[in-house]
């Protein structure tokens, strides 16, 4: 069994180990077998609810910005309950082969804007300008590595799904 180290900070919330950084040994996630595991369709089934049941909870207390749109699909869900970071998102955007993509106005100006605003797209899904997500989501596709890229796949979620607040004026009227 392979293993990996992860390491994070407990929040400070009052427990006895608030605001320690925590490092452990864990066995390394293999998708392959883990889908094949005994019990493995009961976990993710109990964590795709245990997520389905917090979003349902924010868009009742009207929390967090969760609207009804993020209940329309399972990629929907998924994409609202995976966080990615505005770091690894702006990361992605300086490891892409822009040159893949075709732009309708000067490239470098595109390219600028794309990586401006993209990793906004990590807390706020309504930062990116409205006439503009779905060309933005072709652009992710056309640049976005071809076997596995789960960063693109959740900008492109972000970008396509149908939302009911996607002008920013109307968020703040």
């Amino acid at each position: 069994m392979t293993t990996t180290n992860i390491r994070f900070t407990v929040r400070r919330k009052g427990g006895r180990l608030g605001g320690q950084t925590l490092e452990h040994a864990v066995p390394e996630f293999d998708w392959t077998t883990f889908k094949n595991l005994p019990n493995a369709d009961a976990f993710v089934k109990k964590a795709y609810f245990s997520a389905a049941q917090k979003i349902v909870r924010e868009l009742h207390e009207g929390k967090n910005g969760t609207e009804l749109h993020h209940l329309q699909s399972v990629e929907n869900l998924m994409a609202r309950s995976l966080k990615f970071t505005r770091e690894e998102i702006e990361d992605w955007c300086e490891s892409r082969e822009w040159a893949k993509a075709a732009f309708q106005v000067e490239s470098d100006k595109a390219i600028n804007f794309l990586k401006q605003n993209l990793p906004l797209l990590s807390t706020n899904e309504s930062a990116f300008p409205g006439k503009l997500r779905a060309r933005a989501a072709e652009i992710v596709a056309e640049v976005a590595d071809v076997k596995a890229d789960p960063v693109a796949d959740y900008l492109f979620v972000k970008l396509t799904q149908e939302q009911t607040k996607d002008d920013l004026l109307l968020i703040l009227l």
